[in-house]
């Protein structure tokens, strides 16, 4: 997350320290006394620039939070809007891969139905955290909505296997099944927007889903 607030607050108070000084020698009609760009520097520093840092970082903060889920702490859709076009073009420039993979959770709502609400939040946590664990430098954790989340690498390395075992180790320590269905698209292969890459993404999510069901069909025809 940038830090525009600290920066701009610091320096809109520079920019009007600077103002001020000019405006005294215009009506002073003299060169600015020493003194007084003494005074000046003294006030700055212990007054405006205390003052703005303290408001810049009040606006940071507030930032990130209206970026955030409030349930998970991960990045939020409109994190994801926003900073999306940027990755792209930077993806662009210098000719690299990047990918989205939409990961949606396998029959969240039977824990929903098996143990309330409550405890589903608590999962969607833990999942949450599972995931930030995967996630390298500059690789994005977003809650997409409901039981699904995206994973944005802007190096394009394939993470569908990584988050199986961190679900897998998740499962055995809550003693509850947790897996997901994950589908990939790659830029600049699948399209050059979010919305064309979620496109493909979500229908090879969808694909995976299916393959996970014919699979476990075919167990329990075995097993029968």
């Amino acid at each position: 997350m940038s830090s525009k607030g600290q920066i701009a607050a610091i320096a809109y108070s520079a920019v009007g320290s600077a103002l001020l000084l000019g405006l005294y020698a215009m009506l002073d009609g003299h060169a600015v006394n020493p003194a007084v760009v003494m005074l000046a520097a003294v006030f700055y520093m212990l007054v405006l620039f205390p003052a703005a840092l303290f408001a810049g970082r009040a606006y940071d903060r507030l930032r990130k939070i209206a970026m955030q889920d409030d349930l998970t702490r991960t990045w939020n859709r409109k994190y994801v809007t926003e900073v999306m076009p940027k990755l792209l073009r930077l993806a662009a420039k210098r000719r690299k891969t990047l990918s989205v993979s939409l990961i949606d959770i396998n029959d969240f709502k039977q824990i929903n139905d098996s143990y309330g609400h409550q405890a589903g939040d608590q999962v969607l946590q833990l999942i949450a955290g599972a995931l930030r664990g995967c996630a390298g430098k500059g690789e994005i954790v977003a809650r997409w909505g409901g039981d699904e989340f995206l994973f944005i690498c802007p190096h394009g390395r394939p993470v569908a296997e990584e988050i199986g075992h961190a679900l897998d180790k998740l499962s055995k320590r809550i003693g509850t099944p947790v897996s997901a269905s994950v589908g990939t698209a790659e830029f600049p292969g699948d399209g050059d927007t979010l919305q064309t890459l979620l496109h493909h993404a979500d229908r090879r999510m969808y694909e995976d889903k299916d393959s996970r069901k014919r699979s476990y069909d075919r167990q329990t025809m075995l097993q029968a």
